[in-house]
């Protein structure tokens, strides 16, 4: 039976929202890469912060006689905290033309890197006039996206890529996430063990989304890593139902089987009413 989950492109374009740049390199040299710094804004463009000399910059002067910009590359890569480590949940592979970051753009960008990459030396690439030795911070248009995840693999172009929007309560599902992770493991952990069908062993919270949760669970038996999707019962509307969904589940006492676990009792929110803090 398929669990209940997000499409494939809400749930790549809800990865990429919280995904960061990696390397770049230019569709004519692909053999040369470059690190990079970076986010993905709301509209799905990739962001990239470079020093001023940067050869992806570079680039970019140069093509500016051309529509379209330079084709670059990218490598995106969406990780998740598993014990002392962290490890990649999801890659995303990004082909796309590039152009600086026009003038009016700027602020708004620097604010979306800064989220990923807090750091004063933004708040100079953020001006409208830029000063000369300032880094630059440049916008790639995603044409196409190749993707690969634990469970999944496919292609999005770009046009879809675009359109789609991440899910509203992906921010908030990131820090439930955070909050379960470092302090509700163990009971977490119990809570799988419930689920008639999954292994025994350390969990973590791997994926959170409106329609349910992905369990990482090492098991105890030295066998390996499994995922463990948990459907809701429903799906959560709002970020103070998601985190009820997450919490009734890990005070659930009874068994529950694999293919309708966590039949979580959603109550409407008030309005005032949000995530709880830690």
């Amino acid at each position: 039976m398929r669990q209940p989950s997000p499409s494939a492109i809400e749930r790549v374009r809800s990865l990429a929202a919280t995904a960061t740049p990696t390397a770049a390199a230019l569709a004519d040299n692909p053999d040369t890469c470059f690190n990079v710094r970076g986010a993905v804004d709301h509209a799905g463009r990739v962001l990239l912060w470079v020093a001023e000399h940067h050869p992806l910059h570079e680039a970019v002067r140069e093509g500016r006689r051309t529509d379209l910009g330079p084709r670059v590359d990218i490598d995106l890569s969406a990780l998740r905290r598993v014990g002392r480590l962290s490890t990649v949940r999801a890659r995303m592979w990004c082909q796309a033309g590039l152009a600086e970051v026009p003038p009016a753009d700027r602020r708004s960008a620097a604010l979306a890197v800064w989220e990923r990459e807090p750091d004063e030396a933004l708040l100079a690439a953020a001006k409208r006039r830029r000063e000369p030795g300032a880094p630059v911070l440049l916008r790639a248009v995603v044409h196409r996206v190749m993707y690969h995840t634990y469970d999944a693999s496919g292609l999005i172009e770009g046009s879809a890529f675009a359109l789609a929007r991440p899910h509203p309560i992906t921010a908030p599902a990131e820090e439930i996430i955070g909050r379960v992770n470092d302090r509700y493991r163990d009971e977490l952990a119990r809570a799988v063990g419930r689920v008639r069908g999954a292994p025994r062993g350390a969990a973590w919270l791997w994926e959170l989304d409106a329609r349910g949760a992905t369990v990482w669970v090492g098991a105890a038996d030295g066998t390996g890593a499994a995922l463990v999707r948990i459907p809701w019962s429903r799906p959560a509307d709002a970020a103070c139902q998601l985190e009820r969904a997450v919490f009734d589940f890990l005070a659930d006492d009874g068994p529950q089987e694999a293919a309708d676990a966590a039949s979580t009792r959603h109550r409407r929110c008030r309005r005032r009413e949000g995530p709880a803090g830690g």
